[in-house]
């Protein structure tokens, strides 16, 4: 895993953002632009290997997992007392599922065919409309395209070992606009747990859904 603060002023609260599949800091560079508290995030899931001491001065945390990222978020943050909110955004702890994720034939037919094209498909689905997708490419991940097929293979052998533990989301975000993770799954996911989830008509992607939950204004 990679862990980049955004903003680090020392702040007495943190925000703590596990992205999706495929990213880096550059698509979210301006989130230090809506709040005063120290933003970090955690990306590239090739391995999980996770230093929580980075976070040990913040009396704390506010949890944003993203798309994989929910996934990946309980696996490491099991034991962590100092997280006060716990959000899930357009994703499912199973992550890879053929119910309640993504199902495993698609994301071993994404391994097997990603290009450099096929990847700009994906990022094409991932937002809502031309000028969203023109955006991101203007501040796209630079990372190599083996990368992203390691961190993928990374991903699936992590949802067929995932095991059940006491970590909770409070609250849950499904975009009904979702093209990645299907909306239905989403929330078939949800429904036999306590998260509260709210449904919104946004894509799979959306900065404007991320300045929001920076800002605390979920």
């Amino acid at each position: 895993m990679q862990q980049i603060f955004l903003q680090q002023q020392h702040s007495k609260n943190l925000v703590l953002i596990f992205l999706g599949y495929g990213q880096d800091q550059n698509p979210f560079k301006s989130l230090n632009t809506v709040t005063k508290d120290d933003i970090a995030i955690v990306f590239d899931y090739q391995d999980l290997s996770f230093d929580e001491s980075l976070y040990q001065e913040y009396e704390s945390i506010t949890l944003i997992a993203w798309s994989m990222g929910v996934m990946i978020a309980p696996i490491v943050l099991s034991n962590t007392a100092k997280l006060v909110k716990k959000i899930a955004l357009n994703g499912t702890v199973q992550g890879i599922d053929d119910t309640l994720g993504i199902p495993p034939s698609l994301w071993q037919a994404t391994i097997d065919s990603l290009t450099e094209q096929t990847y700009l498909k994906f990022v094409r689905r991932m937002c809502s409309d031309t000028s969203l997708y023109e955006e991101y490419l203007q501040n796209k991940p630079q990372r190599a395209l083996e990368s992203f097929k390691s961190e993928l293979i990374s991903l699936q052998a992590i949802a067929k070992q995932r095991k059940q533990n006491n970590f909770e989301y409070d609250l849950a975000i499904v975009g009904n606009k979702d093209k990645i993770i299907a909306p239905k799954r989403q929330l078939l996911s949800w429904s036999n747990t306590h998260v509260l989830v709210k449904q919104t008509e946004i894509a799979h992607y959306s900065l404007e859904t991320f300045k929001a939950l920076v800002a605390h204004e979920y």
